[in-house]
C-alpha cells in the first residue's frame, strides 16, 4: 500500500518527519524514536533530504533502515536543486530498488550561503520533478492512465507504481488585517500545477492557527485543487525553534504564543503550554476536516507523543 491510499481511509491519518543523523549519537536517537514511533501510532514516516542533495547518503541510508527496521511505508523526500535531470533520475531508481514507493517533490532550498540553481539541464519546479518522477514509473512498472481519475482508479487495483506527495503552504496574516489569512495566488497556482502534474496529496508548511489551514482548504477547493491537505504541526514547545523556522520559512512569529511561551513559571510550565496550544491546533484542524497530522519531530519522540496523548485521550 502506498502513502496515498491511506488517505482513502475512514480515519485520520498520523504521520511523522525524521531527518538523517549526522553523528553516531544522532543515528541511535533517530532510531530509537523511530522505532518508538512505529510501534505506535504510526501510518508513515517521512525522511528529508538537503539542499542540493547534501544528506543524499544519509537520508537513504534512514531510509532503506525503516524499511527493513519497521512495518511503516516512509516518503522520501527529494528536490530539484543542484542536480541535472539525468541525475534525479537516477536518484529515483536508485530509490525504488531500495524499496521505495512514496515521495516528496520539493523545489527545495539553496544551499547555505548559495543561491538557487537548478543543476545543468535540471529543473526549475517541483511540478516538473512530480512529472519526472511518473516519467520514472511509468518506464519501471507501465504506462499509467493519463488522467488523474483513472490513475486513481488504477492504483486500487496494483500493488506497484508510486505515491508522491507535495508541498502546500497555508494562508498567512494580512498586514493590517488581523485575523484575515490569504493564500497566495501564485502558491495556488504551482498547488494546481502539481496535481496537474500526477501529484497525490500535499503536506502544509508549519502554520499557528486554524484559519490558516482553513483559508488553503477553501482557496485551493475554489482553484480546483482536490488533493487532500494535510496539516504540517510542530509540537509548540520550543520558542527558539518556533523563531528559526519563522524567518527559515520567511513566515509571521506566533507573537502571541511566543510569550506566552517566555512568561511561563519556568521550562515545564511552558512545556506543558506549547503542548496544550499545539493540541488545540490539531483539535481544531481535525474539526476542519483535516485528513490526518504529519508531525515534525526533530528526531525526538517526546513531544509528538504527549502530544497525541492529550489529543486522542477520551474526554
Amino acid at each position: 500500500m502506498t502513502t496515498s491510499e491511506l488517505y482513502r481511509a475512514p480515519r485520520p491519518t498520523i504521520s511523522f518527519e525524521l531527518y538523517p543523523p549526522r553523528t553516531p549519537r544522532g543515528e541511535e536517537q533517530v532510531h530509537e524514536t523511530a522505532a518508538r514511533l512505529a510501534a505506535g501510532e504510526a501510518d508513515y514516516f517521512s525522511v528529508t533530504y538537503g539542499a542540493s542533495g547534501t544528506t543524499s547518503e544519509r537520508s537513504q541510508a534512514l531510509v532503506e533502515h525503516l524499511l527493513a527496521e519497521t512495518r511503516v511505508p516512509v516518503i522520501a523526500h527529494l528536490t530539484c536543486v543542484g542536480r541535472s535531470r539525468s541525475q534525479l533520475r537516477n536518484v529515483v531508481g536508485g530509490l525504488l530498488d531500495a524499496g521505495v514507493r512514496d515521495f516528496l517533490a520539493l523545489r527545495g532550498d539553496p544551499p547555505e550561503g548559495g543561491e538557487w540553481s537548478p543543476g545543468g539541464d535540471g529543473l526549475a519546479r517541483a511540478c516538473d520533478l512530480v512529472a519526472l518522477i511518473r516519467e520514472v514509473e511509468a518506464e519501471r512498472f507501465g504506462l499509467p492512465p493519463a488522467s488523474p481519475v483513472e490513475r486513481l482508479v488504477a492504483r486500487r487495483t496494483r500493488r506497484d507504481g508510486v505515491s508522491i506527495a507535495v508541498a502546500a503552504y497555508p494562508g498567512y496574516t494580512v498586514p493590517g488585517l488581523p485575523g484575515e489569512f490569504q493564500v497566495r495566488d501564485d502558491e495556488l497556482t504551482a498547488l494546481r500545477a502539481k496535481q496537474d502534474a500526477g501529484a497525490d496529496f500535499a503536506i502544509t508548511q508549519v502554520f499557528f492557527d486554524v484559519e490558516a489551514y482553513v483559508a488553503l482548504q477553501r482557496a485551493a477547493r475554489a482553484a480546483g485543487i482536490v488533493l487532500p491537505l494535510v496539516p504540517g504541526v510542530l509540537p509548540l514547545t520550543d520558542p527558539d525553534r518556533i523563531r528559526r523556522l519563522c524567518a527559515l520559512n520567511r513566515i509571521p512569529e506566533p507573537a502571541e504564543l511566543l510569550a506566552e511561551l517566555e512568561a511561563a513559571g519556568g521550562p515545564e510550565e511552558a512545556y506543558a503550554l506549547g503542548v496544550r496550544r499545539t493540541a488545540d491546533l490539531v483539535r481544531g484542524v481535525l474539526a476542519a476536516g483535516a485528513p490526518g497530522l504529519h508531525l515534525y519531530t526533530f528526531n525526538q519522540h517526546a513531544a509528538v507523543t504527549r502530544l497525541l496523548d492529550e489529543v486522542l485521550a477520551p474526554a
